[in-house]
């Protein structure tokens, strides 16, 4: 079994979307919680940052155990991803990009076999590396399309939300420093 060119491709650029759906925003809507019990933009952006670091401890675990087992991942439940959101926005971009990177590597070394192994998560049940590949995709995606919305909610509430912005680590951030 191989990793199918539409993943890896999908894989190796989809993440890529994230800085146009931010280039223009600025720091407020970034950091505003629009809905006060729902993560802002930036959180968001830590999820996923953190979640590429869980996905590949998984993957890695999927390759040398056999049929290890995963509970559904829980930031709540994750010391490490309150360190992740307190970095600036700026610098999760760049650790996602390169981590991606990394990732990548990896992947494009699995042989068939690798990607035949298996691991189990608690509510998908036992999948392959390819099919973890495409949940991974498909989660990562839903994060973006949350992304999407904020921004989307930021331009046409014609920038009213103050009162639930969250810590900004920093401010007047450009998208073109964020990520190369």
């Amino acid at each position: 079994m191989e990793i199918h060119a539409e993943t890896l491709n999908r894989f190796c650029n989809q993440y890529k979307i994230i800085k146009h759906y931010i280039e223009d925003l600025p720091s407020q809507a970034i950091h505003t919680r629009f809905v006060p019990d729902k993560w802002s933009i930036h959180e968001t952006i830590a999820y996923l940052c953190r979640y590429q670091y869980v996905f590949m401890e998984r993957l890695k675990r999927i390759s040398n155990e056999v049929n290890p087992f995963f509970m559904a991942y829980k930031p709540e439940n994750d010391p490490e991803y309150q360190f992740t959101a307190a970095r600036t926005t700026g610098a999760l971009l760049h650790e996602i990009y390169r981590l991606r990177d990394d990732m990548k590597y990896m992947l494009a070394n699995l042989s068939a076999a690798e990607c035949s192994r298996v691991g189990t998560h608690s509510v998908l049940g036992r999948m392959n590396i390819c099919q973890w590949l495409e949940f991974f995709l498909l989660h990562e995606s839903n994060q973006f399309y949350k992304i999407f919305k904020l921004a989307g909610n930021f331009w046409s509430n014609n920038s009213l939300h103050h009162g639930n912005v969250i810590s900004m680590p920093m401010q007047n951030v450009k998208v073109d420093e964020m990520v190369g």
